[in-house]
């Protein structure tokens, strides 16, 4: 399967999908600001992966449109948050949503974002869903939902430790990201009809591809930017990622001192020439290598996750899996 190809795709499928969801000529400051958002790119990997898992199980696509979609949203209802808390300015090469709209306007966009992920759902009655399987589909998007937001306190919780263990922060993240990059895949399995096993492998498999996917993010931050003009911004914003938790135990005590000063400092007071620092200093002590090692290995789990199911759904999960840690952004 060329991936690549396939997220091309799919992905006209899901923009037409938002855009009857949020039409362009609808409230004024409001759909034009979710289409702000929603148009400054991004693959819609998410709930392509949901409508590419359906087709894998045998299942019917079109059912899934709505839930994929409501995946997307919920994905940039929560980067929308996520930039005011981070206080972070650019997103996708673009001034973030608050800074173009102010930060009222930006939580009101994201509020009504969230509220849209809900009344999608529900509207995949009239795409041939039954009230059951609608059901199901609103209880995992709410799990995923909550485990997301308890993650991203967790997250911020770890930002305020001087010793951050690694077990502290694959908690963090297993929480924070792998919840809701598997929900989709759930959703396409639900809507399949496939047995609970099936789907039991699938949940186990974004558990251990989720944070294999943050772990790789963590990396490209420094260097590729994360699809942001700014280099090393997770450093500046002083985030607990596994780099700076391997780096706390190999460098010295100065070294340290020195990292963690830079880390627990504002965002706006941290030089670039710091961050480069902290740049150097992780590739001394070996800190990429061994998130990328961390990240081939977690990947290499998930898929023992999958190797049991059906042949269609262990390959399109593969190479959705490498995909996730040989990505440039």
């Amino acid at each position: 399967m060329d991936l690549e190809a396939v997220l091309t795709e799919k992905a006209k499928l899901i923009d037409k999908e938002l855009e009857r969801v949020f039409p362009k000529k609808g409230t004024p400051n409001l759909n034009d600001a979710v289409w702000y958002h929603l148009g400054t790119g991004g693959k819609r990997v998410r709930p392509i992966l949901g409508i590419i898992t359906c087709e894998a199980l045998g299942g019917d696509s079109h059912k899934i449109l709505p839930f994929a979609a409501a995946c997307e949203i919920m994905h940039n209802w929560l980067l929308v948050h996520d930039d005011i808390e981070d206080n972070d300015t650019v997103r996708r090469n673009q001034p973030a949503l608050w800074v173009k709209y102010g930060t009222g306007h930006a939580i009101n966009v994201g509020d009504y974002m969230a509220h849209k992920v809900f009344e999608l759902i529900l509207s995949s009655r009239a795409y041939g869903v039954d009230e059951q399987t609608t059901l199901r589909l609103s209880e995992i998007l709410i799990d995923a939902a909550l485990k997301t937001a308890e993650g991203q306190t967790k997250d911020m919780n770890l930002r305020n430790s001087n010793a951050p263990t690694e077990h502290e922060y694959m908690d963090m993240v297993t929480a924070k990201t792998a919840h809701y990059l598997t929900l989709p895949m759930l959703g396409g399995a639900i809507i399949a009809n496939v047995d609970r096993t099936i789907v039991g492998a699938i949940r186990e498999f974004g558990v251990h591809a989720g944070p294999a996917f943050q772990i790789t993010d963590d990396v490209l931050d420094l260097t590729e930017g994360k699809g942001r003009r700014e280099i090393g911004r997770d450093i500046k914003e002083g985030k607990r990622s596994l780099l700076v938790v391997h780096c706390l135990t190999k460098c010295s005590t100065a070294e340290k001192k020195k990292l963690l000063e830079i880390l627990n400092r504002p965002a706006d007071k941290t030089p670039d020439a710091d961050v480069r620092w902290a740049v150097q200093l992780f590739e001394k002590h070996g800190s990429i290598a061994y998130s990328q090692k961390r990240a081939e290995e977690l990947i290499g789990q998930a898929k023992q996750r999958i190797a049991a199911t059906p042949p269609a759904l262990r390959s399109v999960l593969d190479e959705f899996a490498d995909f996730l840690i040989h990505r440039k952004r």
